[in-house]
């Protein structure tokens, strides 16, 4: 989490380790909510019956998620940022491990996509509660729109591959989309102005989600009319 901050752990501060794990579990919260909409489609891909069940209680903890437990993490990270500035290393970190552990390139882009992603939601919580609440819910509705690649073959493994890299594809290509270059380009089609505003990546995640979920809704008319034009065949 923190190797810098590994010299001090030698001298048994528990609490610092607490510290540094209370900060990262605050950086991890969109990327914890990504995986718990992978984990439910991925058990809704196997448990078609136990869909309403699955969803209703997915809905509740996302709810209470976001409404109580992590504004309630938010409130305290500025003083757990500040705990962290007390402590300093005695002992310089080790710069073999340190290249080891940040060595495979895709997890240093991965972690760049979250903690880009929480910088944004967080600094949508310091303006205000609306502001951050429009943010999370357009970004929980742009993830729960890859639900059509669950059923884009009729293997369900292969489908959770897919699940998995859109999701990962997402992550590499959020810090990218917060570049001027793409804010321009936004602004030549007339979807939102190029000026600084807290809407502007709410209302991209709304486009995707759009885009997303009526292609699986395609895709779902596309198995049903196959589905119907098939049972006259059976019948007969």
């Amino acid at each position: 989490m923190r190797y810098e901050l590994a010299a001090p752990l030698e001298s048994g501060s528990a609490r610092l380790l607490l510290i540094c794990m209370v900060q990262r579990a605050c950086y991890a919260f969109p990327v914890a909510l990504m995986s718990a909409v992978i984990g439910v489609y991925a058990f809704l891909m196997r448990h078609h019956t136990k869909r309403i069940v699955a969803i209703s209680l997915f809905l509740v903890c996302a709810l209470f998620t976001v409404t109580v437990i992590i504004p309630a993490c938010y409130a305290q990270l500025p003083s757990i940022e500040k705990a962290l500035t007390a402590y300093t290393p005695t002992v310089p970190a080790d710069k073999t491990l340190t290249a080891f552990i940040n060595k495979p390139p895709f997890l240093t882009l991965l972690r760049q996509g979250a903690d880009k992603l929480f910088y944004d939601i967080y600094a949508a919580y310091t303006l205000n509660f609306g502001v951050y609440l429009f943010f999370v819910c357009t970004f929980f509705l742009c993830v729960s729109s890859f639900w059509f690649v669950c059923a884009i073959t009729r293997w369900n493994l292969f489908n959770l591959l897919f699940l998995f890299l859109l999701s990962g594809t997402f992550l590499l290509v959020y810090p990218y989309i917060q570049q001027g270059e793409f804010h321009t380009a936004l602004s030549n089609f007339l979807l939102m102005d190029s000026g600084s505003t807290p809407f502007r990546t709410p209302l991209l995640f709304c486009i995707v989600a759009v885009i997303f979920h009526s292609i699986g809704g395609l895709k779902m008319l596309l198995i049903s009319s196959k589905t119907k034009k098939g049972a006259p065949h059976k019948n007969a």
